[in-house]
């Protein structure tokens, strides 16, 4: 069982939406990570909209309130379709994995992502690259893919919507969103 939440921050940077979202978890054992988010969008009034995947339940705090959360047991079935939407940042590791770099090449993308979802037939149905910028890092490109998505391996996919894909999850990358396709 996760929980799934909608949450309002008020800060824009994404080193300070990482902190918000830590916030939101204050009786968290040893800081471990047990959630992933996604920016979903800025409102006119300067708040950004953030979907929230964790394993116990968000605590609204002075830059984080959370709209709403309810409990979340995704049941993933062999064969089934899923549409599905992914904010993430595919790299690749040169010489023996010291040095990590962004796949830029559209296709490239699309292998990348095809290698992390091993267990499911994946389509891509759109792509857009994102230039995310950090006060603490550098800027950093993400790409949001959305798709379709039918199960072969249940048990792998499962374990990715729980852990998340790739890189910079701090940031907002690697949560995986599906939905049964009609």
């Amino acid at each position: 069982m996760m929980y799934i939440s909608m949450v309002a921050l008020s800060v824009i940077d994404t080193y300070e939406q990482h902190q918000a979202i830590w916030e939101l978890f204050p009786n968290s054992s040893e800081r471990k990570r047990d959630h992933l988010f996604r920016v979903e969008n800025i409102n006119t009034s300067g708040q950004v909209m953030v979907l929230l995947q964790s394993a116990s339940e968000p605590q609204s705090n002075v830059k984080a309130t959370v709209l709403q959360s309810k409990l979340f047991d995704p049941q993933i079935s062999q064969g089934e379709y899923y549409k599905f939407k992914l904010l993430a940042n595919p790299t690749k590791c040169l010489s023996q994995g010291k040095k990590v770099i962004e796949i830029k090449d559209e296709n490239e993308q699309i292998q990348w992502l095809q290698r992390k979802l091993r267990g499911a037939n994946v389509t891509v149905t759109a792509l857009e690259s994102v230039l995310v910028k950090s006060r603490k890092s550098f800027t950093s490109r993400f790409v949001c893919f959305e798709g379709i998505l039918q199960v072969d391996k249940p048990d792998q996919i499962y374990s990715v919507l729980v852990m998340g894909i790739g890189r910079k999850k701090h940031a907002g990358a690697g949560l995986l969103s599906l939905a049964k396709a009609s």
